[in-house]
């Protein structure tokens, strides 16, 4: 038993660790698909979760503020982001009541109310967009070639125009 764990390990070690196989060939595509999914997701979440934390948002309120870029009706959101609309009431008051989005009259249809982020929820829109989409030291510490082919390579992997 002792010797499975320790295969499981150094294969874990290997499999994450290892640009290319002990023989010398390239990793497999398998192995690639697995590194994107364990140890880059989990980055990927963890990092969204600190952002989130950091100013004391839930996901679903994060994502209904990123969502109001001009005045919508909760009705709208709620189609959009794929939550009932009583969700969206409960998400709407919360950050009401932290100042980060107002309730409005539509001009066009006073029987309708939307929703609008605040100046402050505009500024802490705009903090979270730009920690949210700031690069980590595992992406800033490589060289600007190596920025270039990992860029190309995942472009062309996602289907993504290289810039």
């Amino acid at each position: 038993m002792r010797s499975l764990i320790l295969g499981i390990i150094n294969w874990r070690v290997y499999s994450l660790d290892m640009a290319e196989a002990p023989d010398g060939r390239p990793r497999g595509a398998a192995e690639i698909w697995r590194l994107l999914l364990d140890p880059g997701f989990k980055a990927v979440r963890d990092h969204i979760a600190s952002c989130l934390s950091e100013r004391r948002l839930s996901r679903s309120q994060a994502l209904l503020l990123r969502e109001l870029r001009e005045p919508t009706s909760q009705r709208e959101i709620a189609r959009r982001l794929g939550y009932d609309p009583s969700n969206i009431t409960a998400l709407a008051d919360a950050l009401e009541a932290r100042g980060l989005v107002e309730r409005r009259t539509d001009p066009a249809d006073r029987r309708i109310r939307t929703l609008a982020r605040t100046e402050e929820g505009e500024r802490a829109t705009a903090d979270l967009e730009e920690r949210l989409f700031r690069p980590p030291e595992s992406i800033t510490g490589l060289s600007s070639s190596e920025q270039h082919v990992l860029l190309r390579l995942l472009s062309k992997v996602f289907r993504e125009p290289c810039h």
